[in-house]
């Protein structure tokens, strides 16, 4: 078996794109979870899962870049920088990293920390609406799905004019997936049922 440094670089490559993807996923799973939820309790264990995977994108981002610079370089020069999918690549890991981090990430914190904060009992109605804010939802949607088109060019390898599209179609997928969860959601999912007023004779 003949293993190549640029085959191991590669898997490690892979790799790191699938663990970024299964993170995503469960991101995604905790956000239809806390937005469903009716109780505190329910929502703290989601909320520990987004407090502990949220730092981890930006390493993951890192990675793929390094490993994708290695790459590059030991392709002895069937891959450039200059070539236009490597560029966009490069330019949408970047902006999505930046994007998450500047939008995604603050409200994930304010919404662990309201979670933590909080004492047993139903979920508040500010709470709720912090849960279901639109742009959180989009830009978490637009950071994977625009993810997903970087790991097509890095698999296709298209040419400079196809490149930004293709991203921008991942990102628009993104938003119009993201539109349709947020308008599943049961209305008032965080409310609890009005318990019914007890009657004189059992009083």
């Amino acid at each position: 078996m003949h293993v190549t440094l640029a085959g191991v670089v590669l898997f490690l490559h892979i790799f790191v794109a699938i663990v970024a993807f299964m993170m995503a996923g469960v991101l995604h799973a905790a956000l239809q979870a806390l937005a469903r939820a009716r109780d505190i309790r329910e929502a703290r264990s989601w909320a520990m899962l987004m407090h502990r995977l949220d730092p981890l994108f930006p390493l993951a981002a890192l990675l793929l870049l390094g490993l994708g610079a290695w790459l590059i370089h030991l392709s002895g020069g069937e891959f450039s920088w200059h070539d236009g999918w490597v560029i966009t690549a490069v330019v949408s890991l970047v902006v999505i990293e930046g994007l998450a981090g500047a939008r995604l990430a603050p409200k994930a914190k304010a919404i662990v920390a309201e979670i933590e904060q909080a004492g047993d009992g139903p979920i508040s109605e500010s709470l709720h609406r912090r849960i279901i804010d639109p742009l959180a939802w989009h830009v978490g949607h637009i950071a994977t799905f625009g993810f997903a088109g970087v790991v097509f060019l890095m698999a296709a390898k298209p040419s400079g004019a196809w490149s930004p599209v293709i991203v921008v179609i991942g990102a628009v997928i993104g938003v119009v997936l993201s539109g349709a969860q947020l308008r599943a959601l049961p209305p008032g999912g965080a409310a609890v049922p009005v318990q019914r007023p007890q009657s004189a004779e059992t009083a």
